[in-house]
């Protein structure tokens, strides 16, 4: 019989060979489901860390495609140049490779900020931006400092390039680099580990974008131990960006912004027969090629702070009550309301009463007798005032909607601003008010609630000038209407008001008589406005208002000129807005008789009619009753002849002593 503690013994060897098989086992399943994790789960991850140990994949950079004017001159190119970039990875010390950097090539304290995100947020194997636009010399002294740039390459890259600098920055634009707001709307997008890539920011670079940027490339290297090439495995190219061609003529873009001179201004030219944009330009300009490279903190706020505002495109978004050019509408909408007619004449004192307050006349003392073309010639404020409180708003806020006021013409850019047409019903909601007379009356010269961009009140006047035709604005060649739909205008009363343009310019006692010209027997025809930017009180009307010279600028009114040219076929449209210009007979029309004498010599009349117009050949529209026996044969306006002081004396009472011998409702042929 066997002792007792030989059994204890044996009992307590079993219990530690079976903690020990626990122990094994266990360490066997976590081996085993390690080893599953690593070969079934993450195989994948995995394999691709180990090629990445000898494989390289890196995006290649697409060209960006060009933009030409309508003559092929490039206006947006791309220029070969070099950059250096940081791969994480292959550094040392990240740190001290970009402070040896800035030693060599001094770096700004935004771009460093820049670089530290940017290797924050980019895989280490990804490569980093440090700076571009590197020269030979910068490269040289680069390659001499190589032991202490440890991680550092310099490749070749394509930089766009603006060969006319400040001439189109307003309608090109300019690209820049992404910033963190591109990355967090596209945080996919392998765009985002080019380095150096850049996308449009304003005007056709960003409207664009889409057409222009093009697709990357890929190439597949294999590297050894150091991460110098040992072969190419996979390259694919990458795919250049689209070419753009535009309606603009550089030569017309430089005559324009020159024209001018650095004043808080714009213009803008068109086709009346086509609506091809020939010309769109904002002053002060700036060089777009600064924002292809990171902008110093100095330059930008030089830019944004200037109160003449050259960022922004005042074309497109600058909104201006259009002033007296609006007469030109409330002119169509009285006529097709018969409140008005050739022979009509109403007297003007200076002012027009309504209720207890005066609505006062641009001339102190007033105008005396004056008919509509009179009106136009002299912008006679009380004329319009009487006939807009006749027919009331809501027929000339309808005439203003036809004509494509307060809509976005939609040429092409983004940013448009729609203006503002207001109603009854607008101003409700906005201010809790009704509609008054006193709101028709400053709606009858342009002032008021109404906003208007310069691009709408060229398309204005090209719509009047080709005879009622809705053609479309547009900057891309190839996208004009072959059959713009007609507006459904009174030929005759169109001619009344171009015969009223006719006379602004041509005739002596017009607002912009000192701006006519005669270039190969071509005269042009306008409108002048003049919009007030603060209150003139009752004190100051009794002692005299200041005059404009004397006002701080910020006070001065806004100056607008709109005009076409030639009289007989109008071909062209210049609208010119010189903020607080002082009057847009001095400030405006000048340059926009410049403007457009030198477009008539760059843009001659077509030899053969039908290639002058895709504007339909239609018949006339039908017209009022009380018009059908005084319509002339020819509807086209004719020129004013330039006559002394005394011929027009004697003509005027000729004209008013047949007047007194005929009835009212007949009208006279010009």
């Amino acid at each position: 019989m066997s002792a007792p503690w030989k059994y204890e013994k044996d009992r307590v060897f079993s219990k530690r060979i079976l903690v020990l098989l626990g122990f094994f086992l266990l360490l066997i399943a976590v081996l085993i489901s390690r080893v599953f994790y690593l070969q079934i789960l993450q195989g994948e991850r995995y394999k691709f860390l180990a090629d990445k140990n000898r494989t390289s994949i890196r995006l290649t950079m697409p060209s960006r495609g060009n933009i030409f004017d309508r003559n092929g001159v490039k206006l947006a190119e791309n220029k070969k140049t070099f950059q250096a970039i940081l791969i994480k990875d292959e550094a040392q010390n990240v740190d001290l490779v970009i402070e040896n950097f800035s030693k060599i090539i001094p770096l700004e304290e935004d771009e460093i900020t820049r670089i530290q995100k940017d290797l924050k947020k980019k895989r280490a194997y990804m490569p980093v931006l440090i700076k571009d636009g590197l020269s030979f010399s910068d490269i040289a002294k680069l390659h001499l400092n190589a032991p202490d740039l440890i991680g550092l390459q310099i490749e070749e890259e394509l930089t766009r390039f603006y060969p006319f600098k400040d001439q189109n920055a307003h309608l090109i634009g300019y690209v820049s680099l992404l910033n963190e707001r591109d990355l967090e709307n596209n945080p996919d997008s392998p765009l985002a580990d080019l380095p150096g890539y850049r996308i449009g920011r304003t005007g056709v670079e960003h409207s664009f974008e889409s057409v222009l940027k093009g697709s990357p490339g890929m190439r597949k290297r294999e590297v050894n131990a150091y991460g110098h090439l040992v072969r190419v495995l996979e390259e694919k190219d990458a795919e250049k960006g689209e070419n753009l061609n535009l309606t603009i003529d550089s030569r017309l873009q430089k005559v324009a912004l020159e024209a001018l001179n650095g004043e808080s201004a714009s213009a803008v030219v068109m086709d009346v027969n086509t609506g091809a944009i020939l010309a769109l330009v904002s002053s002060p300009s700036f060089d777009s090629n600064i924002f292809t490279m990171p902008v110093s903190t100095k330059v930008w706020k030089s830019l944004i702070n200037n109160e003449r505002r050259p960022l922004q495109n005042k074309a497109l978004t600058g909104t201006y009550s259009p002033g007296s050019i609006f007469k030109l509408v409330v002119s169509l909408a009285a006529l097709e309301e018969k409140a008005t007619y050739q022979q009509k004449k109403i007297y003007c004192n200076g002012k027009h009463t309504v209720g207890n307050h005066d609505f006062h006349c641009w001339k102190r003392g007033g105008h005396g007798f004056v008919n509509l073309e009179e009106a136009l010639m002299h912008s006679c404020d009380v004329y319009f005032y009487q006939i807009a409180e006749q027919i009331g708003a809501e027929k000339i806020l309808a005439m203003a909607r036809r004509f494509g006021l307060g809509s976005a013409l939609d040429i092409g850019i983004k940013g448009e601003k729609e203006g503002l047409v207001p109603s009854s019903a607008w101003k409700k909601s906005r201010f809790k008010d009704e509609w008054r007379t006193g709101d028709t009356i400053n709606l009858s010269i342009g002032q008021g609630f109404i906003t208007t961009t310069p691009l709408q009140l060229v398309y204005l006047i090209s719509q009047i000038a080709n005879g009622g035709y809705k053609v479309k604005p547009h900057i891309i060649q190839g996208q004009e209407l072959l059959n713009p739909p007609s507006l459904n205008l009174n030929a005759w009363h169109l001619r009344l008001v171009k015969s009223g343009m006719n006379m602004v310019v041509n005739n002596e006692k017009g607002t912009a008589y000192r701006s006519r010209f005669v270039q190969k027997g071509e005269r042009m025809a306008g409108k002048t406005a003049s919009t007030q930017v603060r209150r003139i009180s009752k004190k100051e009307r009794e002692k005299g208002v200041i005059s404009q010279d004397k006002l701080p600028w910020k006070y001065r009114d806004h100056a607008i000129f709109g005009a076409y040219a030639p009289l007989d076929k109008p071909r062209l449209a210049v609208v010119v807005m010189v903020e607080h210009g002082g009057g847009g007979a001095s400030a405006a029309a000048p340059v926009a008789s410049q403007i457009l004498k030198e477009a008539l010599r760059l843009f001659p009349a077509e030899k053969k009619e039908e290639k002058e117009s895709n504007i339909p050949l239609k018949t006339e529209p039908r017209q009022s009753q009380h018009l059908k026996n005084a319509q002339p044969t020819s509807l086209a306006p004719q020129p004013m002849p330039l006559l002394l002081k005394s011929e027009q004396n004697t003509q005027e009472s000729l004209v008013k002593k047949k007047s007194e011998n005929q009835t009212p409702n007949k009208l006279e042929r010009i």
